[in-house]
Formats: structure tokens, sequence, C-alpha cells
């Protein structure tokens, strides 16, 4: 999530934030309505501890591919495709996005009895992640974020309120849901520097833009920009941590950045954000070594004893 000079708000502005923000043979799970919110690819090893893998806006659950072949010997891997994402169809209705969305990862979690979780997500997947670990705290045990906020809306504008991002965001998807379906792709485009550091990654990820539902990268769009989640923060009860994307020409230090979302997650009981250099916002793509290391990490970590 590459923190830009402050500007007006405005629609393509807000477009190519949109980007900033966010298997084969996917098997549909059946649980509930699930089955229409989100595909799951579940590999791995199926006695191992369980890690759900979360993208972000428009994003398939392909962009976790390289890290999960790291785990796949010892974890149960579940990688997960959101509704109208990647190459998935959308489903009617398409909003409430992120607490439908969310409902249906918490069957998913009940139906499959999972227990000792560990949620990584990216972006808008991140959001989703602590939310759900809000929702089922005995069943996950850590959260991994990437490159996301709860307030993402203040990252580029300190001053805004909750109440004019949740009118901004209201007004931002039905913007960007009207706009003419090329003009929208290259809005996105205009922005793809701030998603990947290589032309290749670039290309991948303007690759999923291009295949996702645009009503629904809009209205999970506006969701994300007109939402504040850091009230919630104080009820997740498992440690999480936080990775920061920073590269040369960033208009903050690493330093700065480290500050800004230290003060994000300040609600936080148990949080470690770190800072992770040469890389923009796809940062398992621009350093997928320094990313399956952190995820190792996490995942090595014994878990305290908690209160109650």
């Amino acid at each position: 999530m590459q923190c830009r000079s402050f500007q007006p708000l405005n629609l393509s502005f807000w477009v190519v934030i949109a980007m900033a923000i966010f298997a084969a043979n996917l098997s549909a799970n059946s649980a509930s309505d699930a089955v229409s919110r989100f595909a799951v690819e579940h590999r791995g090893l199926s006695t191992g501890r369980p890690i759900i893998f979360i993208p972000g806006l428009a994003t398939p659950g392909t962009v976790w591919n390289a890290a999960a072949d790291s785990f796949m010997d010892s974890h149960d891997l579940h990688v997960i495709t959101l509704a109208g994402f990647g190459d998935l169809p959308a489903v009617d209705p398409i909003g409430p996005y992120l607490e439908l969305a969310l409902d249906a990862l918490a069957n998913y979690l009940d139906d499959e009895r999972l227990r000792d979780v560990v949620l990584v997500g990216h972006s808008l997947g991140g959001q989703i992640a602590l939310q759900l670990a809000t929702a089922r705290p005995d069943a996950v045990t850590r959260v991994l974020v990437i490159d996301s906020a709860p307030f993402y809306a203040a990252l580029f504008n300190p001053a805004i309120t909750p109440e004019a991002a949740r009118e901004y965001g209201t007004n931002l998807a039905t913007q960007m849901a009207a706009t003419p379906p090329q003009q929208f792709l290259e809005f996105a485009r205009l922005g793809i520097a701030v998603q990947s550091i290589s032309l290749s990654g670039q290309e991948q990820v303007m690759g999923y833009m291009s295949a996702s539902d645009q009503a629904t990268v809009a209205q999970a769009m506006g969701e994300v920009a007109g939402s504040d989640f850091r009230p919630g923060l104080a009820n997740v009860r498992s440690p999480v941590t936080v990775l920061a994307a920073w590269s040369e020409g960033a208009p903050y230090s690493a330093k700065q950045l480290l500050s800004i979302y230290q003060r994000q997650y300040a609600r936080l009981d148990a949080v470690e954000v770190h800072i992770v250099t040469g890389s923009r916002h796809f940062i398992m793509l621009d350093q997928p070594d320094a990313f399956v290391a952190v995820l190792a990490r996490v995942l090595a970590d014994n878990q305290p004893e908690r209160e109650g």
C-alpha cells in the first residue's frame, strides 16, 4: 500500500487507489451461502495446522501460489477467491460485500470445524481477516496482514472523519460502477506502478483487474474507502503481524511509514508491524522470500496463554 502525497479526492484518483488495496481447479465449498460468496482450493497436509489465505481487491487465490507451495508438506491450506474477483463469477446481491464475505467465511470455519487457524490476508483480505478473527476468536490464533490498514481513507487524508469517509465511499462505488469498462481499466493502469515493483508483477495484477467484475470491484472498493474498522481492533484476541511495503521514491521514509501503521493498529493488544523494503503493494510478488520467512516465523511462534 504505497502512501502517496495527499491530494483532492476525485474519481480518477480513487480508481487508481482501488488497485492499491487489493487457482487452478477451484472447488466451491458447500457450506450454506459460502458457495456463492467464495471458492476455495484446499490443498496441502490435511492433518496440519490450517492456513487460510484471503486475497485483496480484484485478486484471485492464485496470487498465493508461490507462498503456498512452501507450506504444502506441513500445513492444511485453504486458498480463497472471493466472488467477482479474478474469473470467479459475481453474485447477487453484491453488497454489503465485506459483511457477506465475512459471514460466509465464518460459516466455513464452523462447518469445517477448523481450530488453531492462521489467517493471512492481503489488503481488503487483511481487513476481512481481522474481522474474522473477532467473529471466531476460538478458532483463529494468529493473523498476518499484508499492506492493509483498518481506516484506509486516513492514509491519504489524515483529517477525514469516519462519517465523511462513509459518504465518500458510497459515492465512489456509484461512480466506479458507472464508468465505461475501457475507461475503468485505463484508470487502473494509471496506478499500476504502485502495485508491484516489477513489470511482470504489474502485468499480473493488471490481468487480475481485467478479469474481475467491475460492479463487484466498485462495491468492494467503496466499502473499503468508506469504512473505519479501528474500533473493532480492541476485540481481536489473536496476536497480529502486519507487513507494510516501502520502496525508494515513496513520499515517506520507512521510519515514518512504520509510525503511520503503528498508529492505525494502536488498539490491538498484541501486534507487530514490520516494513518490507524493496516492495510495493503486492509484497508476496515483489519479495516472496521475505514474505515466506515472516509467515514461517508466525507459524513457529508459541501461542501466548489467553486471559479468561
